[in-house]
């Protein structure tokens, strides 16, 4: 079979044109539905319809993302059905082209499809989502608690007081919840400096973080030495694992150096990991899901019930989308191996979806 013959370029453009209609119809629908949560976040907050628009603008990409192997089941559906209904399909297999030469084409374009999401539109969306939530830190967030990340260190801020404390880290054991090479600066409400704590080694115990080996700074007057020290702090394992760490400002082409830099401070990267082999998953999982869509929407329409088969098409499709979330879920947890999380929502979509084109095409 030709790649690029006239009949492959018909069928892929057909394809595009439903996925493209289809792309906008969900980017409206997220748009508004985004509108009326921010509606309902901002409450009582004064935010102007400039900054409202901007933020569900920005967030919109992100979900987009999330719904494209659905959204390009949905589209191979509708193209197949069209084909179906048109007579378009039942003239080509009577010329002797096969159900699997018309799957082929689309099923090709879907999977690049998938490779541009996957490399070129999730550094887009992680960039605008990065925007959206330092906008929604600005404007609506009430809590200061975050942290990041970086080659410098691991930082942690937290409330104390009135006051706000920010932790720098080279290293952290979160199972003893040692620090090592730990420096503290608290600022005031106005955000002026009040004191620094520098300390080798610190350890939190129960509400207490006890610093060993350090100097402690207070503005305006000269470092003092200690030898050990005992301050209050309102952090503790579960507090530190939850704190933001938000996956999904970190796009595809960053992720792997993030994981490298969460297992060098010391904190779990099984979640991050699994999201990087979730998003090469996805991308083959875009084009593992035309072949499902052709098993469900090819069938001849003198067979009748097309509308209902079609319907359960749909059904199958949101069962393995749910699907793939539980794999997420038991992979992020540690159940099961990243690597086979991720690939088993496509691999278990070209498995059903090849063995009903199977038993369509050949009986």
């Amino acid at each position: 079979m030709k790649l690029f013959s006239l009949l492959s370029r018909y069928l892929s453009r057909s394809f595009l044109m439903s996925f493209g209609i289809g792309f906008v119809c969900i980017f409206i629908i997220i748009l508004l539905f985004d509108f009326a949560e921010l509606q309902r976040k901002a409450g009582s907050t004064e935010l102007s319809l400039a900054i409202k628009l901007n933020m569900i603008f920005l967030r919109a990409p992100h979900f987009l993302e999330q719904v494209i192997p659905f959204l390009g089941f949905g589209a191979a559906i509708f193209t197949f059905w069209r084909l179906n209904r048109s007579n378009e399909l039942i003239i080509l297999r009577a010329t002797g082209v096969s159900l699997w030469r018309v799957i082929f084409p689309i099923s090709l374009t879907a999977l690049m499809l998938g490779f541009v999401v996957l490399t070129a539109f999730n550094p887009l969306s992680t960039a605008m989502l990065e925007r959206y939530e330092k906008l929604d830190k600005r404007y609506l967030s009430k809590s200061k608690d975050d942290i990041k990340i970086e080659s410098t260190g691991l930082w942690l801020s937290e409330r104390m007081g009135p006051n706000q404390a920010i932790y720098r880290s080279s290293k952290v054991n979160i199972e003893n919840l040692e620090f090592q090479d730990l420096n503290i600066i608290v600022t005031s409400h106005e955000n002026k400096f009040l004191y620094r704590i520098d300390a080798k080694v610190a350890q939190i115990k129960g509400s207490d973080l006890e610093l060993r080996d350090g100097w402690e700074t207070v503005a305006g007057k000269v470092a003092v030495p200690f030898t050990q020290k005992t301050i209050k702090t309102s952090l503790d394992r579960s507090i530190i694992e939850r704190m933001k760490m938000n996956k999904s400002v970190y796009s595809f082409w960053k992720l792997p150096s993030y994981i490298a830099l969460l297992e060098q401070s010391g904190l779990h990267s099984l979640k991050y990991r699994m999201q990087y082999d979730s998003m090469i998953a996805c991308a083959f999982w875009v084009g593992a899901m035309i072949l499902l869509a052709a098993s469900f929407s090819c069938r001849p329409i003198r067979q009748g019930r097309s509308v209902l088969i079609i319907f359960m098409g749909l059904i199958v499709g949101f069962l393995l989308y749910f699907f793939k979330d539980m794999t997420f879920a038991i992979g992020s947890s540690g159940g099961i191996p990243p690597l086979i999380a991720s690939w088993l929502p496509p691999l278990v979509t070209v498995m059903v979806g090849a063995v009903l084109v199977f038993n369509q095409e050949d009986g």
